[in-house]
């Protein structure tokens, strides 16, 4: 079990805000993953990727995270079930630049796509799942794929139980397996998108009250461009 949240910004007007509306979504899947956190904030500059083991408070705090700006932001809270609890164990994986992934479920068959991508050259890092799947979408981009086909490619060679939320420095996108087991849920206003693995870390953002609210329907990518 482990706690996605994301938040992609349409409104420019709340760029200032990123940081202190992303803080309370992550900090609220603690209860998902208290072995490590992580985080992706996307602004002018580029990718800006924090990640830790313990607590999602502590590691915002470290970094003064409430105070960022940005368009843009992926997080991640790990309770580890099949790798070690280390910085380079949580989420979200960056296997390119601008491109971060994070993710609640296993993939079963990760062993035989890793070998298939060593055989491409590309080699893993860690023995995480997720970063397997990380470096697939990776290299389907490099291959000439946009984001929501590379997720597509997921579904066809990828087997287990999964939620990915993937997002590059201009796309922000959704994803569920076909049993859609994994809990997830999206908010979208005219000023934001927001993905949770619960509603209750989007209970803060302004506006919710009045927010399209869905839960993704499996097999489907939901995608949002900047």
């Amino acid at each position: 079990m482990c706690g996605i949240v994301g938040l992609h910004l349409k409104n420019p007007a709340l760029q200032p805000e990123l940081g202190r509306l992303f803080v309370p979504m992550i900090e609220a899947m603690t209860s998902r993953g208290p072995d490590s956190a992580g985080l992706a904030l996307y602004d002018d500059t580029g990718m800006h990727v924090v990640k830790d083991v313990g607590l999602p408070r502590d590691i915002c705090a470290a970094h003064d995270i409430a105070s960022r700006s940005g368009y843009q932001a992926v997080g991640h809270t790990r309770m580890a079930t099949e790798s070690a609890i280390t910085p380079e164990h949580a989420h979200p994986f960056t296997p390119a630049p601008g491109l971060a992934l994070v993710h609640n479920g296993s993939f079963s068959n990760h062993a035989s796509v890793r070998r298939n991508l060593a055989f491409d050259g590309i080699t893993c890092t860690t023995d995480n799942d997720s970063e397997v799947a990380a470096r697939f979408i990776g290299r389907e981009i490099a291959r000439g794929a946009d984001l929501e086909d590379a997720m597509r490619m997921v579904l066809k060679e990828f087997d287990g139980f999964f939620t990915l939320l993937v997002t590059t420095a201009t796309q922000f996108a959704v994803l569920r397996d076909s049993f859609a087991c994994k809990p997830a849920v999206i908010a979208e206003t005219t000023d934001y998108v927001a993905m949770a693995s619960e509603y209750h870390a989007l209970a803060e953002l302004p506006g919710i009250t009045d927010a399209r609210i869905v839960e993704p329907e499996p097999e489907r990518v939901y995608a949002w461009s900047r």
